[in-house]
């Protein structure tokens, strides 16, 4: 049998930054310039600030007494408080959320199974009025001497105390956001697996009556703003789908005719060409977060002529666009990509058409599933809440005929991504997204690696047994 004795939070970075892309979409800004730049979005201090994240662990009791710990990290995504999204993630209000709310519900608790615990806790977290929190009550540290202050251990205290000083001001939002439910769940999943001496993978198998993991997914690779550089390093790494190609500069990336977008698509078919080989064939899937709505005015018409050059300059490849519109309702959103996924046979075309923007939660995914709106739908993971949730996502697209796209932020950790790759494992999304960050190298060695060695080790078990 084993317990929660204890939980524990700490303040901690996500691997790329938050940014307002609604101010972004309105007037281009340079990197350097949107650390300053004031934001249009309610939530944000600035148009781009680093990550904030929170890391939960879970202490673990089994029946002789040995401890370990479970960790999950609570994050948040980049475009933050856009299409429905809960607003920018505050390492305070997690902090605050942890502490106060899920340590007292858990501590105590037996570690038996995933699922029950985890929706336990996002029914709890969800129904948090966060404005009720109030700071810890802890002690007022006695000032330091100018000998501790040069001290190693001195300079640590200093900087933890500023943390914990620049965290307090920060503002929190109505009710537990989704990346707490994250983090707990993450924890909680981790917990699992070490309570059962399995992974992560074969617990959510196991719970949801799936096969054993058995086979690794492909990979989906995201460049952010390095769109050249980045896609070369995919192509020789040979990723199945390539390369997102940020967009929060319409008239830069774009253009307004669209010219600039089919130019970058043409190079990049020569790309994989020269770099790739005759036998490698990736699927060019490029979001370009609503840009084709902004130069068309959201005609229905024009944004299929715009996929139509598009598909022409990716062949003989084929080609997915994420989001070529972002209206303002989910409702809105679902008729608009329903209408153009029906234009689109008529013409005899194949490009597909992947939702992201309003499928959000479980709730909203199931609406574009049910719609048939989408040929394939990224769940991004954090905006979720729970793991579970993501679970049951995946299933959702695959018994409704749509790809899933087991996805997320570049804002996450080196943690929640490795959970990431056991969700994957076990219910077989058609891509995984490779993160965090955007340095494209490690994320997808992350990916790739943490798929071969939990598939090795699962092997090995049952060649043991």
């Amino acid at each position: 049998m084993t317990r929660i004795v204890q939980v524990i939070a700490a303040p901690a970075a996500g691997a790329y930054y938050v940014e307002d892309l609604a101010a972004l979409q309105a007037a281009p800004l340079p990197v350097s310039d949107r650390y300053t730049a004031p934001p249009v979005t309610p939530g944000f201090q600035r148009v781009r600030e680093p990550a904030e994240a929170v890391s939960v662990g879970l202490v673990l009791e089994d029946a002789a007494g040995r401890r370990q710990v479970a960790w999950g990290d609570c994050v948040g995504v980049a475009y933050s408080g856009k299409a429905g999204r809960d607003p920018v993630f505050r390492a305070a209000e997690g902090l605050a959320i942890v502490r106060q709310v899920v340590a007292p519900a858990l501590v105590g608790r037996e570690v038996a199974a995933f699922r029950p615990l985890a929706e336990e806790m996002e029914a709890l977290i969800a129904a948090v009025d966060v404005g009720a929190l109030h700071p810890e009550p802890d002690a007022v540290p006695k000032p330091l001497s100018r000998r501790e202050v040069l001290s190693p251990a001195g300079l640590l205290r200093a900087l933890r105390e500023e943390m914990e000083k620049n965290l307090a001001p920060a503002p929190l939002t109505a009710g537990g956001h989704h990346a707490v439910r994250y983090g707990v769940s993450q924890a909680l999943l981790a917990a699992t697996a070490l309570a059962q001496g399995v992974t992560m993978a074969e617990v959510i198998a196991a719970e949801w009556g799936l096969p054993p993991p058995a086979a690794p997914v492909p990979i989906h690779a995201q460049s952010g703003a390095e769109r050249v550089a980045n896609a070369d390093k995919m192509i020789v790494r040979r990723v199945a789908s390539l390369p997102h190609a940020l967009v929060d500069d319409v008239e830069g990336q774009v253009g307004s005719d669209g010219a600039k977008l089919v130019q970058y698509v043409r190079w990049l078919t020569e790309r994989i060409q020269t770099l790739g080989g005759p036998d490698y064939h990736p699927t060019i899937h490029l979001d370009v977060h609503g840009a084709l709505g902004r130069i068309t005015h959201n005609e229905a018409g024009r944004v299929l002529g715009h996929l139509h050059a598009l598909e022409q300059a990716a062949r003989p490849y084929s080609l997915r666009v994420e989001c070529p519109v972002m209206l303002d309702s989910r409702a809105e959103q679902i008729a608009f990509f329903k209408r153009l996924r029906e234009y689109i046979r008529l013409r005899g075309m194949r490009v597909q058409i992947v939702a992201d923007e309003w499928a959000n939660t479980l709730e909203d995914i199931r609406a574009f599933v049910d719609a048939q709106a989408a040929d394939m739908i990224q769940i991004k993971m954090p905006d979720l809440g729970g793991v579970q949730n993501a679970v049951e996502a995946v299933l959702a697209c695959r018994a409704g005929g749509v790809e899933a796209f087991l996805g997320g932020s570049c804002c996450e950790t080196d943690l929640s991504a490795r959970v990431s790759v056991h969700v994957a494992l076990a219910t077989q999304p058609a891509l995984l997204m490779a993160k965090p960050g955007m340095g494209t190298d490690e994320a997808i060695m992350l990916a790739h690696n943490e798929m071969g060695r939990t598939l090795a080790w699962i092997r090995a078990r049952r060649g043991a047994s």
